[in-house]
């Protein structure tokens, strides 16, 4: 089957202009998304203690202007009692979507909290990240690129128990069927790699003792020369298509609550059972 997908184009091109994104014509169903990390301070009560944008200097003033006007107004519900402010990691994603007559809304779409290396030894972390996913040679070949969000339920020997790829996003666009079979081999192989990886249990904290443990981890599947990494585009748009998302039963409230894409970089996500986000998010 010939493929001929279109790599979108003129995201660099985005101007911000009132709250808007303005570009040439791209397809109806591209979107544009950015990835910003931080931290959060949140009171006991639930209110906004005080947070920071990691890097805010790379942030375009407008957009940072979006962040400022969510956070500023945030109430967090929590699930146990505390008597001392909370800290913890924050990603929050933003996504430009088209709005009609060339013009792209800006959104605070998504967030995600928590401090998810495992290096405090309560959060799961990794112990073996072996085999890496073999780039599927068709997508390969039709030069198709794209994030796999796998939703992983880990048990109490560190093996992977279940996955599912709760979300594929795609670099290209092409006809239904075409993101259709190129979104189910990338999430093939993410997959077929994912469910042989290990983990490290918690060993301390209050998740000690569960049955189960639950981690969202994004694969990247990009067209780059061997050994050459991404560019560090913080704080830049990144156009692509996103896919429909797939929720399992045994999802976490946590992990339900939060868009797959609102990760930064590799690593891997729990969630912070503490806090959910308690004021919706919206954009300009």
């Amino acid at each position: 089957m010939d493929m001929k997908l279109g790599r979108i184009m003129g995201w660099g091109l985005l101007a911000i202009l009132a709250g808007s994104v303005y570009a040439g014509s791209v397809r109806k169903d591209a979107e544009a998304s950015m990835v910003l990390t931080g931290t959060v301070d949140v009171n006991p009560d639930g209110s906004l203690h005080g947070y920071t944008i990691d890097r805010r200097e790379q942030v375009p003033p407008e957009v940072a202007a979006i962040v400022d006007r969510n956070i500023t107004h945030w109430t967090f519900n929590l699930s146990a009692p505390i008597t001392e402010v909370v800290h913890t990691k924050m990603s929050l994603l933003l996504l430009a979507k088209p709005a009609g007559e060339g013009k792209f809304a800006v959104t605070v779409s998504g967030a995600s909290f928590g401090d998810n290396d495992g290096h405090n030894g309560e959060t799961v972390s990794y112990k073996s990240h072996d085999p890496m996913p073999a780039y599927p040679r068709a997508a390969i070949d039709a030069r198709v690129s794209g994030t796999v969000f796998l939703l992983l339920r880990i048990g109490r020997d560190g093996a992977v128990q279940e996955g599912v790829a709760e979300q594929v996003n795609l670099d290209q666009y092409g006809t239904a069927n075409e993101m259709r079979l190129y979104r189910k081999l990338l999430a093939d192989a993410a997959l077929e790699a994912g469910k042989k990886w290990t983990y490290n249990p918690p060993t301390r904290g209050k998740g000690v003792d569960d049955p189960y443990w639950q981690v969202r981890v994004p694969v990247q599947f990009n067209l780059l020369p061997f050994g050459e990494r991404p560019k560090d585009d913080y704080g830049h748009w990144h156009g692509y298509i996103p896919g429909p998302r797939q929720t399992p039963s045994w999802i976490s409230q946590t992990l339900l609550s939060e868009a797959p894409d609102a990760m930064a970089g590799d690593g891997l996500h729990t969630g912070n059972s503490l806090l959910r986000l308690a004021t919706p998010l919206g954009g300009s």
